[in-house]
C-alpha cells in the first residue's frame, strides 16, 4: 500500500508539472505572457536602427541650434554711415528667416569689418582663433569681399596718374582729383589708359583662393556657403559713359574669378551686379541701406537649402547661368573718348575743305585776276 500510495503521489506531482509546462508554452506561443521573445526584441531593435538610418538619410544635420558666420567688409557688417548705428546686416536677416522657417533657434556671428579688402580678410579676420572656431561650427557661411579691392585700386591709379603721394580719403576724393587733373591737362587721359591696361587681377585671385582654402579647411561637410559678387559702386558718379563701361568690365572680370572657383570650393554666388541693389543705397551711393540689406538676404534665401535642417529632401537650387566673360582687352583713346575724340579734328577738316572749295571756285571764275589788274592800275597811278 505504501508503495502504491507513493506511486500515486509521484504520478500526481508529475502530472502537475506537466500541466504547468503546458500552460507556460501556451502563454508564450500565443503572446499572452509578459516575457518578451528574444527574436522579436532583436527585430524591434533592427527596425529601430533602420528608422534611424532612414532619418539620417533625409537629414545629415544634427543639432539644436543653427549657427551662421558672416565675413567680409562694411557691406556684410551692415555699415550705416559715420556716426550712425549699424543696420541689421543681411547675414542676421538670413539667420532670422531660417529660424522662422525651421522653428529652430539661430545664432549669427558677424566678423565683417569696415574697409577690409581680400588681403586684410586673410590677415586680420580669417587668421583669428575666434573666426576659425566660428567656421568649425557654422551651418551657414556668408562672405562679401572685393569692393574695397576695387576702390583701393582706383586710389592707387589716381595717385599714379597724378604723380602724387596724396592719401585720398575716399573714392569720391580720388575721382574729383582725377577730373580736376584731366581738366587742367587732357593728356593725363593717356596715363589713365596705361593704368587700366595694366590692371592686375591676379592679386585678387590669389587672395580669394587663400580665403577659400582657409574656409574649406575648417567648414563642416554639411555647411552651406553663400558669397556675393561685386556690384558697380561708381555707376552713379558723373563719368563719361565709356569710362563707366570700362569700370564695369573690370568688375565683371573680378566677379568671373568668383564664379570660376565656385564648384571647386562648393559655394553659391549671389548676383548683385545685375540686381537692383544700386537703387537701395545710402547717400554715399556705395553702401546698401536697410532695404538693400533685405534685398541681399532675399536673394540669399533662394540659394539656401533649409530642408536639411527639417529632415526634408534636398532642395533643388536653381543655378543662374554664369555672366559673360569679359575679354581683358587693351583700351585706347577711342575706347575712352569715343567719337568725341574726333569731333574737333573733323570740324577743322570740314572748315578747311569749305575754304579750299571756295578758293577753287573763285579761281575758276577769274575774280582773282581782276583783283590783280586793279591792284596794278592803282600802282601805276601812284607812280
Amino acid at each position: 500500500m505504501k508503495f502504491g500510495g507513493f506511486s500515486r503521489s509521484r504520478s500526481g506531482r508529475f502530472l502537475a508539472w506537466a500541466l504547468i509546462l503546458l500552460i507556460y508554452v501556451t502563454m508564450v506561443t500565443t503572446g499572452a505572457g509578459t516575457v518578451p521573445c528574444r527574436a522579436e526584441e532583436q527585430a524591434d531593435t533592427a527596425d529601430s536602427g533602420d528608422m534611424k538610418e532612414s532619418e539620417e538619410g533625409k537629414s545629415k544635420w544634427e543639432g539644436d541650434r543653427i549657427y551662421c558666420a558672416a565675413f567680409g567688409d562694411s557691406i556684410a557688417k551692415g555699415y550705416a554711415g559715420r556716426g550712425e548705428e549699424d543696420l541689421r546686416s543681411y547675414a542676421q536677416l538670413i539667420a532670422d528667416a531660417v529660424s522662422a522657417e525651421t522653428r529652430i533657434p539661430a545664432e549669427c556671428e558677424n566678423f565683417a569689418k569696415n574697409g577690409r579688402d581680400s588681403e586684410r580678410l586673410n590677415s586680420e579676420i580669417l587668421s583669428t582663433e575666434e573666426a576659425l572656431a566660428a567656421l568649425d561650427r557654422a551651418d551657414i557661411i556668408t562672405l562679401t569681399i572685393g569692393a574695397n579691392d576695387l576702390m583701393q585700386e582706383f586710389r592707387s591709379a589716381a595717385q599714379e596718374v597724378l604723380g602724387t603721394d596724396r592719401k585720398f580719403l575716399s573714392v569720391y576724393d580720388a575721382f574729383d582729383a582725377l577730373q580736376e587733373g584731366v581738366g587742367g591737362n587732357p593728356l593725363l587721359i593717356v596715363k589713365i589708359l596705361d593704368v587700366l591696361n595694366s590692371w592686375d587681377y591676379s592679386v585678387f585671385e590669389e587672395q580669394w583662393i587663400m580665403a577659400m582654402e582657409t574656409i574649406a579647411e575648417h567648414r563642416k561637410d554639411t555647411a552651406q556657403m553663400i558669397v556675393t559678387n561685386i556690384y558697380n559702386p561708381v555707376s552713379r558718379f558723373e563719368l563719361p559713359e565709356s569710362m563707366n563701361g570700362i569700370v564695369e568690365d573690370i568688375i565683371l572680370n573680378m566677379n568671373q574669378i568668383m564664379y570660376e572657383h565656385a564648384e571647386e570650393y562648393d559655394y553659391r554666388v549671389i548676383d548683385l551686379f545685375d540686381s537692383e541693389i544700386c537703387e537701395h543705397t545710402q547717400e554715399d551711393g556705395l553702401h546698401p541701406d536697410q532695404e538693400g540689406q533685405a534685398l541681399i538676404a532675399k536673394l540669399a534665401a533662394e540659394k539656401i537649402d533649409t530642408g536639411i535642417f527639417k529632415g526634408e529632401p534636398e532642395k533643388i537650387i536653381k543655378e543662374v547661368p554664369r555672366p559673360r566673360k569679359v575679354e581683358r582687352r587693351r583700351y585706347s583713346l577711342w575706347t575712352v573718348l569715343g567719337p568725341l575724340l574726333w569731333i574737333v579734328p573733323a570740324v577743322f577738316a570740314g572748315v578747311a575743305a569749305v575754304l579750299f572749295i571756295w578758293f577753287l571756285k573763285r579761281k575758276k571764275s577769274g575774280e582773282p585776276a581782276v583783283l590783280y589788274r586793279k591792284r596794278n592800275k592803282n600802282i601805276d597811278k601812284n607812280d
